[in-house]
């Protein structure tokens, strides 16, 4: 697969490289728009060198790719061989409705939160954490959120402009994330929201505070699906439960550039991986009583 056959097979390539790495016009404008705003902060960053010194790249064209990921360190080797890798496509051909689900079960409450810069993505991290997950028995704490885009996962064959990921873990190390997913639309993103003058701070600091933050609220009776997955950064950790919740959300172009701008407008999207033989679990939240009057 990685081979590169000359002739036609090296100018497919090439054009398959020009296409992945171009921007949809409406996510360049907003960004263009943004950056005549913040033009001062983008270039500090750039001079202060925030994530120029990457171990590994989104760039499918870039030896550092995540086709290659698996042979840039020994520990990240999960990242090839693993079975359960994530992000992956969901589609009505892998999915299994299970009522045994039950509804989502989580409970969240505002904390004093940092917004970081991590040279690929942008994270929320709380110091102490603002809530829980309770999947089965077990309680796993949400620890910090961060963004992809576009989205890591499909749904339905189709790949969205953002996804947030809503991290927990337990005591033991077990990790737990909620996928959310955003298209563009009028209403703007709440959480986003909270964080606006700190993303524009972000521009030439590493590390902001931004007060007290409330995470996303997640709807007990929203429909979701579940399946054992991976980490979508290296080192590839296996198993992650994953929870990727059905209902797709609003974002603004202009709350997305101010995502993106930070991490200099890339993409920090891992291609989905094959589901082998995974089954993907869809709850069905119970219906409400509609007695007659």
């Amino acid at each position: 697969m990685d081979a590169v056959i000359e002739g036609r097979g090296t100018s497919r390539m090439a054009t398959t490289c020009m296409r992945s790495s171009r921007i949809p016009f409406r996510w360049l404008r907003a960004s263009l728009a943004l950056l005549l705003i913040l033009q001062s902060h983008v270039m500090a960053t750039e001079a202060s060198g925030v994530g120029a010194d990457w171990e590994y790249s989104y760039d499918p064209c870039s030896v550092l790719g995540p086709q290659h990921w698996g042979d840039l360190h020994e520990e990240w080797e999960t990242c090839k061989t693993g079975a359960q890798q994530s992000p992956i496509s969901i589609k009505p051909s892998n999915i299994i409705v299970s009522p045994s689900l039950g509804s989502l079960r989580t409970g969240y409450d505002t904390r004093p939160a940092f917004l970081q810069n991590k040279g690929h993505e942008i994270l929320v991290n709380w110091t102490e954490s603002p809530g829980d997950l309770v999947i089965g028995e077990k309680t796993y704490h949400l620890r910090q959120c961060h963004w992809h885009s576009p989205s890591e996962h499909q749904l339905f064959g189709k790949r969205y402009p953002l996804e947030l990921h809503m991290v927990h873990t337990t005591p033991a190390g077990e990790i737990a994330v909620i996928g959310v997913l955003y298209e563009f639309g009028h209403f703007a993103d709440p959480l986003l929201n909270q964080l606006s003058d700190g993303l524009i701070d972000l521009q030439t600091q590493d590390d902001v505070f931004v007060g007290t933050i409330r995470p996303p609220l997640v709807g007990e009776r929203e429909p979701y699906f579940r399946y054992g997955g991976s980490l979508t950064t290296p080192p590839c950790g296996e198993p992650v439960t994953w929870t990727v919740m059905k209902e797709v959300r609003s974002v603004t172009e202009r709350q997305l550039a101010s995502l993106r701008i930070p991490v200099h407008d890339k993409d920090n999207a891992r291609p989905v991986q094959p589901i082998n033989g995974r089954n993907v679990y869809m709850s069905m939240p119970p219906l409400e009583d509609h007695a007659s009057s």
